[in-house]
């Protein structure tokens, strides 16, 4: 059984429910927030894959640079706080996993690129903090960066550790370049058989009994 478990959080253990980010920027923003809106995963994943952190400035000149918006800190420092405040549902069976877990004596960690703080309190609304000895955020450093995976083995072996995600690169193929097993969870079993996955989080229960 491996000792220390790192989660990544939304789309494995927290499922969002972001109309509130949509509210926040039509109000900053008007109808030229609306290209913006659809294109935040895509721009946030260059981000990533470009800066080691998420730090207010770094993030205001990249999204100004990349949307022509007036994105200055203080948009971004108001952004992070009320992403605090998504609402937010546990996927199915997290709670149910994280406390075989942590019954087993593991050590459960979460890896986020979000900003720690805001990751942090959704999980504490979401009544799962409490399960975590950790929350690693993207202003400490980002996927898939080997210094992130490297923060969140802490004083463990890399090869203690199993990291589980819903994105390949950052949760599966990441987590392997610095030693780390690495469990997909694939609840839509879209991607391919050869990969290591689940479809449910409680199939941890019986891999790792």
């Amino acid at each position: 059984m491996k000792t220390r478990y790192v989660f990544d959080l939304d789309g494995t253990l927290l499922r969002g429910d972001f109309q509130i980010e949509k509210e926040f920027f039509t109000g900053k923003f008007g109808e030229e927030a609306i290209p913006f809106l659809q294109s935040i995963p895509s721009l946030l994943c260059c981000y990533e894959r470009g800066f080691t952190r998420y730090d207010y400035a770094s993030l205001s000149r990249y999204l100004k640079n990349k949307t022509g918006l007036d994105f200055d800190s203080q948009i971004i420092r108001e952004w992070v706080a009320i992403t605090a405040e998504i609402p937010s549902q546990e996927e199915e069976f997290a709670r149910e996993t994280l406390e075989f877990l942590k019954q087993k004596g593991c050590s459960l960690v979460v890896l986020t690129n979000w900003f720690g703080n805001s990751q942090t309190e959704r999980l504490k609304r979401a009544d799962l903090l409490s399960y975590f000895d950790e929350v690693y955020g993207g202003d400490i450093s980002t996927k898939p960066h080997k210094e992130a995976y490297f923060n969140a083995t802490f004083s463990y072996d890399p090869q203690e550790c199993v990291f589980i995600g819903d994105d390949v690169v950052m949760d599966y193929i990441g987590p392997k370049s610095c030693a780390m097993d690495s469990i997909l969870y694939d609840k839509e079993n879209q991607h391919h058989k050869s990969l290591i996955k689940i479809k449910r989080l409680n199939e941890l229960k019986e891999r790792y009994k």
